[in-house]
């Protein structure tokens, strides 16, 4: 039995060993980043804020948080942070919120008692802000387009509304969501109340009782209320003087002085008795918006005379969308512009004019004093270059699909000096017909005031053409 002795003496601690009783689980313990928010008065945070916070278990780990306020049910997240927006009723505003956070543990055990925090929140109230950059020009014609730029402290969603107002007119209220307005009469040649669109929308969202002053000056002022009542300092546009529509013709001008309606102004008169100008070249008459401030300036008529040089064809490019939804609502159109040589294949203006290209091969044509331009329809009198010079630049386009040629220059000859290559377009003018000698759209490549003729026939024979 001695040689176990060195087994009885390695036994006896553990038979002299109390048994152990099992340690508690321990919850886990958390904490905001901040103790206390001691804001008072204009220093408290807006509704719209952002709470963070951080947890340890000391014998575990935590799965998640759970997060409440003012008593109210418990929610559980794995986040370490979340952005709040409190809504404030009317007439309120200032508020304090006690929210409570406990961290769960992978054992189940929640932290007992939870971290208190105490926000003190005030309401901001909102900015309604006519955006510069789209800004109306000073003098208006038939339509004007706004775009509100809004914004709040407590995030945009506390928004509750939005007031417009014309002149000294009472307000009215419309849906945050309304952004770019447009606003024109219901009749554009009187006093009416005035129709606002939304977005590019064709058909008003809402009326305002208040007329525009046509033939006189108006400020557009605007102003946006929160869910807790309060109102944004009030905006407004400059003074904007609003022409009344006068005849059932627009005539855009885009030539690069005014020698092109200096000499049209008496035939225009004479052809049509009345016609509305527009001048391009003066950047107070150039609303921003093609879309959709000019598109409801192009609605208002049933008529449009657009004429320009060939530096300014990229303005026909930009109105691509303005004039196919122009033509497809069932107006008339007809384009004065020379084609330039650089005109790319792609260019939009292929899209929606009657023609589909240009020469690739001889370009920029020459047209001597007196060469004919012959018309290839009675009802259109024939022309001659009226300049005691060769006209220049002439690019005689291709019709495309149902388009006919209305005008040929048959002496038509290169920049060289040598005949127009057999084969090869000389066509002054296209159009698209619809029938019965009426036409939906004209395009004439020469400019008309050059042209030697009468220019009163071809505005009368261009009006009949733009007939049902």
């Amino acid at each position: 039995m001695k040689k176990f002795w060195w087994l009885w003496l390695s036994l006896l601690p553990l038979a002299c060993r109390k048994k152990e009783t099992p340690r508690p689980k321990l919850p886990p313990v958390v904490q905001f980043f901040v103790d206390s928010i001691k804001l008072e008065g204009e220093s408290r945070l807006p509704s719209r804020f952002t709470l963070r916070w951080y947890g340890d278990d000391p014998d575990g780990y935590i799965v998640g948080y759970e997060i409440r306020m003012e008593g109210g049910p418990w929610a559980f997240t794995t986040a370490q942070e979340s952005t709040f927006t409190v809504s404030f009723e009317p007439g309120v505003q200032y508020k304090d919120l006690v929210f409570e956070l406990r961290g769960v543990d992978n054992d189940g055990l929640r932290t007992d008692p939870p971290a208190r925090l105490r926000v003190p929140l005030k309401n901001s109230p909102p900015v309604c802000e006519i955006d510069d950059l789209t800004a109306p020009p000073d003098t208006a014609l038939v339509a004007i387009t706004i775009s509100l730029r809004l914004n709040d402290p407590d995030g945009v969603e506390t928004i509750d509304s939005l007031y417009i107002r014309i002149g000294s007119g009472p307000w009215t209220a419309f849906p945050p969501r309304y952004t770019l307005l447009t606003l024109t009469p219901q009749s554009p040649s009187t006093f009416s109340p005035t129709l606002v669109y939304v977005g590019t929308n064709l058909s008003p969202s809402f009326t305002i009782a208040t007329p525009l002053p046509l033939d006189d000056t108006v400020r557009v002022y605007v102003r946006a209320k929160d869910q807790g009542g309060l109102f944004s300092p009030i905006d407004s546009t400059k003074r904007i003087y609003f022409r009344r529509k006068t005849a059932d013709w627009l005539v855009l001008d885009s030539w690069n002085s005014s020698e092109a309606i200096d000499t049209l102004a008496a035939a225009f008169s004479q052809a049509w008795g009345r016609y509305d100008y527009w001048n391009l070249r003066l950047a107070t008459q150039r609303p921003p918006l093609l879309i959709p401030t000019w598109l409801h300036i192009f609605r208002a008529y049933r008529y449009v005379c657009w004429i320009g040089a060939a530096p300014n064809l990229y303005e026909l490019e930009d109105a691509e969308t303005l004039i196919e939804r122009y033509l497809s609502a069932g107006g008339y159109l007809f384009i004065n512009f020379p084609l330039s040589g650089s005109l790319g294949a792609n260019s939009p203006i292929f899209r929606w004019a009657p023609m589909d290209s240009i020469s690739s091969t001889v370009q920029n044509g020459l047209l001597a004093p007196n060469s004919p331009v012959t018309s290839l329809l009675p009802a259109f009198p024939s022309f001659s270059n009226g300049l005691p010079y060769f006209m220049n630049g002439i690019n005689p386009p291709y019709p495309k699909g149902t388009a006919i040629t209305l005008y040929e220059m048959p002496n038509l000859v290169q920049g060289t000096g040598q005949p127009w290559p057999p084969g090869l377009s000389r066509a002054a003018a296209v159009g698209f017909p619809t029938g019965g000698g009426k036409f939906r759209q004209i395009f004439l490549i020469l400019p008309l005031h050059q042209l030697r003729g009468d220019r009163v026939a071809f505005l009368t024979a261009l009006q009949n053409a733009f007939q049902p």
